[in-house]
């Protein structure tokens, strides 16, 4: 019966291991239609008005970070300043909570933004009131691609050429900018940005994350292997502050600050940020209290304490396993941490609660055994990474500390109870 129920629950953890291999296709693409876009539509021809496009004005919008999650990473827009006196901001990153079934395509990853134009003093004004600062960068276009980019923004913000499946590495309100500016340049902008070499999409994140370490831990719980491959500056817009910069640098340009709220929320740091410190303490303090329960002699409550953690995350592993399988958020397919915090983990849950119980020892056992597999599957993956970072490259290095921390007591739990007990 022992040796059954041992295979059993290997085999099990087995198959979860094989839950990193996801079901969808990796090399599934969005349609990011961008670039087609501007290829099909861009046209600098002589319509008789080069006044009217000499004293246009295109000018790139940074937006500093603000108080929301989906406000952290800043924001970007074009402001079109006409010989007539109209100021227009042209946004890529209009979505509306209000909209049609908004949460359940966002469950699948059909995140669905706008391309709209508005009056500059009222979005300038309700940026203003959020607390966040403007900075502004004329951008050195010809009256030709000046009246191309405007052409291409209004055929943009048309009803039936708006709407854009928005993916935050791939296409966004900062990359659609970039991807204009670039087509103004015949591809120098992008030839030289991919010349630079940058940080990785997690590297960059982590900065603007970084204001909650939870947030940081659990993103970087979701998102997989895909968002550590090399990256250039070309990449790296993906942010507005790095767009703006590139623009600086290749133009050779100064930016002009039109909104000054430093100071209302806290700066994005300059470096990225490991949060290997919070993991740390994390699972110091997980482990922590199983231990310090396992000390004084609380089995049954360590057991219901222990169950506790094997729910939430199980919880974790169940929306991880969900957005691997069943999703287009590709950045979580392919995912080593589904290997140790996955589905499994409420099936555990349960036998600890057991554990208090009749027959405490019965499903103690068991216990253990799952814990000491499981313990056992990080430390595999642990040095193979380390002796093939080449294959397992996955920058998780922050969950693994955490989940060490947390099983490692559980793994001796039997003894140092049995210890006490003696």
């Amino acid at each position: 019966m022992k040796k059954a129920l041992c295979v059993a629950i290997l085999s099990l953890i087995a198959v979860c291991a094989a839950f990193c291999i996801s079901i969808r296709n990796a090399e599934e693409v969005h349609p990011f239609d961008s670039v087609p876009m501007l290829e099909t539509y861009y046209d600098e021809t002589d319509d008789g008005y080069a006044s009217f496009w000499d004293n246009c004005e295109i000018s790139l919008l940074t937006i500093s970070s603000g108080g929301p999650l989906y406000s952290w990473f800043g924001h970007s827009a074009f402001l079109v300043s006409t010989p007539d006196g109209r100021n227009i901001i042209f946004d890529y990153g209009t979505f509306s909570f209000n909209d049609e079934d908004f949460f359940i395509n966002f469950a699948f990853g059909r995140l669905w933004f706008l391309c709209l134009s508005s009056n500059a003093a009222y979005q300038l004004a309700e940026i203003e009131d959020e607390g966040r600062s403007v900075t502004k960068v004329v951008l050195p276009f010809t009256s030709e691609q000046k009246k191309a980019v405007v052409g291409f923004l209004n055929a943009n913000t048309r009803s039936e050429n708006r709407v854009y499946l928005y993916h935050h590495y791939e296409d966004n309100c900062a990359t659609r900018l970039r991807d204009i500016i670039d087509r103004t340049t015949g591809g120098a902008f992008k030839a030289w940005a991919e010349s630079i070499s940058g940080l990785t999409f997690r590297q960059q994140a982590s900065r603007a994350l970084s204001k909650n370490p939870f947030v940081l831990w659990g993103l970087d719980f979701l998102q997989s292997a895909s968002i550590d491959r090399s990256a250039t500056l070309w990449d790296e817009m993906f942010l507005p502050e790095m767009l703006e910069k590139g623009v600086l640098a290749f133009y050779g340009l100064e930016k002009e600050t039109i909104l000054d709220n430093s100071g209302t929320y806290c700066e994005v740091p300059a470096k990225p940020q490991n949060n290997i410190l919070f993991s740390l303490i994390f699972g110091l303090v997980l482990g922590g209290i199983s231990l310090a329960l396992l000390l004084v002699g609380l089995r049954k409550a360590h057991y219901i304490y222990s169950g506790i953690v094997e729910i939430i995350f199980g919880i974790l592993g169940t929306v991880l396993f969900f957005m691997m399988t069943f999703t287009n958020h590709d950045v979580t397919w392919f995912n080593e941490n589904i290997i140790f915090i996955n589905p499994l983990l409420i099936v555990l849950a349960v036998f600890s609660f057991m554990a208090c119980g009749k027959k405490a020892d019965k499903w103690g056992r068991v216990v253990s055994i799952s814990h000491k597999m499981l313990f056992g599957l990080i430390l595999l993956l642990a040095i193979l990474k380390l002796i093939a970072g080449n294959i397992f490259f996955q920058q998780n290095w922050n969950i693994i500390i955490t989940m060490v921390l947390f099983y490692l007591p559980l793994v001796f739990g039997r003894f140092l109870s049995g210890k006490r007990e003696a």
